[in-house]
């Protein structure tokens, strides 16, 4: 039995039409005839992603953003559900699917950065979101640092011109030009001693090779005789231990108190106290004691040439 035109019309264009969605599916990633999975995420700021950009994982297409809602609620937020449709990759639940710029025009796309866990997402799981910075807000976080720097420094600028302003007075200037003045002097007054400074070592330059050929000389004796100076200086350190170790303080302590009792001694004599005070001042008791010592000189005398006045015995007991 021939099949009329209008059906084979009808099949064609059924056909066709079935291969052109099936194109249209492919040429989004959607293929027809694959098991997928919907898994979801949710944003404050889908930042320009729509339909159809890609999910990736380290940068290999893993599946495509299929719908974009917001929620119902009031609270702005916006649903993402992503179809995987390479099913073999392995995606833990603790993952982050995050939105990022795909290349330099703009385009977004989501990837999904692999967590650490063992448990793997099921069919309509929802995952942790994130946003990559966009290059205004990188721009913004590195140059704001910069610009607030720049502002602080400008108004450092500002507040030490006003205290220029303010310590420069014509009379703070007309005195820092004399001053630029004076040191302008001073530097060549420097310049002239340090040119009579050379001429005069030039003039003396013989004078002073035979005053370093003296001091090398004296440096060379020296070297030479160095043994000698080191028991020198041993000799002097013996001596000086030496004396650190004799009681030098301790005579001296004693000759400081005896010349203290001594001082007090001649005190007392100088006053007429004590013997040899009365003895000292006392000239009557000096003309007694040295006229009772001539007597007894005269007496000790007379005794040495007539000692029978003074003395009589006898060998039987007789006078004679």
């Amino acid at each position: 039995m021939a099949l009329k035109k209008e059906v084979k019309t009808g099949i064609i264009v059924t056909v066709a039409l079935g291969m052109v969605i099936f194109g249209l599916n492919f040429l989004k990633g959607i293929n027809l005839f694959t098991h997928t999975k919907k898994i979801y995420a949710v944003y404050s700021d889908v930042q320009g992603v729509v339909p159809s950009n890609p999910v990736v994982i380290n940068g290999f297409h893993i599946g495509h953003i299929k719908t974009i809602a917001i929620e119902p609620n009031t609270s702005g937020k916006i649903v993402v559900t992503m179809q995987i449709t390479n099913t073999d990759v392995k995606i833990p639940k603790n993952s982050i699917a995050k939105i990022f710029s795909a290349d330099f025009l703009g385009s977004k796309a989501i990837e999904i950065q692999l967590g650490k866990g063992t448990e793997l997402i099921q069919d309509g799981d929802t995952l942790s979101a994130t946003v990559e910075e966009t290059l205004k807000e990188t721009v913004d976080k590195q140059v704001l640092p910069l610009k607030r720097k720049v502002e602080n420094l400008i108004s450092s600028i500002d507040t030490t011109i006003a205290i220029i302003d303010g310590i420069f007075t014509k009379d703070t200037r007309d005195n820092l030009k004399q001053s630029i003045a004076s040191i302008k002097n001073s530097l060549v007054h420097i310049e002239n001693t340090s040119k009579s400074v050379d001429e005069l070592m030039g003039n003396e330059s013989g004078h002073i090779s035979s005053i370093l050929g003296k001091v090398d000389e004296i440096s060379t004796t020296l070297a030479k005789n160095s043994k000698n100076l080191n028991k020198i200086i041993t000799n002097f350190a013996n001596l000086s231990d030496t004396l650190a170790k004799a009681k030098i303080q301790s005579a001296i302590n004693h000759a400081d108190s005896a010349l203290y009792y001594t001082s007090q001694i001649m005190g007392r004599i100088n006053k007429g106290e004590g013997s040899m005070g009365m003895l000292a001042k006392d000239t009557a008791l000096y003309n007694r004691l040295s006229g009772a010592s001539e007597q007894l000189r005269q007496l000790l005398e007379d005794f040495r040439l007539h000692p029978k006045r003074y003395v009589h015995f006898s060998v039987f007991g007789k006078k004679e």
